[in-house]
């Protein structure tokens, strides 16, 4: 675990490895209380660093696994209050419902069930508050902004700190991988619309989820996410009219290569998030394709 002092009051906090998708980067914000946000160091780590650190409050940015399985030991751990996005509230309260809604349309509802309840633990919440953009937390931390960036989750949400002008990205795709769409509830219009509102920000400081932190170049990585999204598409596109079948797409990758080199159940999860995600892709293409919506991005993505 790393701990970057990045204010008197934020802390970047990064996990040693964030393999399988059992953790994230997130922050800790000392204000008028202790705020932690996407606190996820894996299973070993973050029970004592939640005694450790005594949280006043606990946020998380989206349902996903990596960024909200942490929460469990909040509530075990400590009092803190647990903020969740309101329009997320039925996938972390209920087993059920995050199965269905995830991997139950590709068939993966078994051993997606398994990996999720026994290989990471999860756990219906049952304490917990619901925020949307229009929370204010002026009595926990008055210099948090949160923004609604959805697209990657149904209302994933970034935390801006305009005094400093630093942005807690979460996950927007500031990685080396790009921007990430590989469950059905994704879209790949809100994605864009959501760099396109953080691009319009002024930020000089971007702390990631997955890609450490962002200090230089800042416009240039917003064009590269848009791009690499382009980039797939262009790709897709070319693949269908050169004869190639939508199963070898997705075996060759749209997001995920050499999946055959993994194992399962691994390797059937990496070919399940592919085919949401040209899934997705194949969709705008039918209406258009992504210059059709967005046509001033023609020239930023060239960046």
């Amino acid at each position: 675990m790393k701990r970057t002092k990045i204010t008197d009051k934020i802390t970047y906090v990064e996990p040693d490895s964030m393999v399988n998708f059992t953790s994230c980067a997130g922050i800790i914000v000392q204000s008028k209380n202790k705020v932690l946000i996407d606190m996820n160091m894996g299973a070993k780590i973050t029970p004592g660093l939640i005694e450790e650190e005594k949280p006043d409050v606990a946020i998380i940015t989206h349902y996903h696994l990596d960024h909200s399985i942490w929460i469990r030991h909040v509530n075990s751990c400590s009092d803190a209050v647990v903020f969740i996005p309101e329009a997320e509230e039925p996938y972390l309260t209920s087993l059920d419902f995050v199965i269905e809604h995830t991997a139950g349309p590709f068939g993966m509802s078994e051993k997606w069930k398994d990996f999720v309840e026994n290989r990471l633990g999860y756990k219906p919440l049952k304490v917990y508050e619901c925020y949307n953009e229009q929370t204010t937390l002026k009595d926990m931390a008055p210099e948090i902004v949160l923004v609604q960036t959805p697209g990657h989750s149904p209302s994933h949400t970034s935390f801006y700190f305009p005094d400093e002008k630093i942005l807690f990205s979460g996950d927007m795709g500031l990685d080396r991988f790009g921007p990430w769409y590989g469950w059905a509830d994704c879209n790949i219009k809100q994605i864009v619309e959501s760099i396109l509102r953080l691009d319009g920000m002024d930020v000089k400081l971007i702390l990631t989820s997955h890609g450490g932190m962002l200090k230089k170049g800042i416009q240039q990585a917003w064009a590269l996410c848009i791009h690499q999204i382009q980039q797939r598409e262009e790709k897709i596109i070319q693949k269908l009219e050169a004869g190639i079948s939508k199963q070898d797409i997705i075996r060759q990758g749209v997001f995920f290569f050499d999946k055959e080199k993994v194992q399962d159940p691994m390797r059937s999860f990496l070919n399940m998030w592919d085919t949401a995600m040209y899934n997705h892709h194949e969709a705008l293409i039918k209406e258009g394709g992504l210059i059709k919506f967005f046509p001033e991005i023609k020239e930023l993505s060239k960046g």
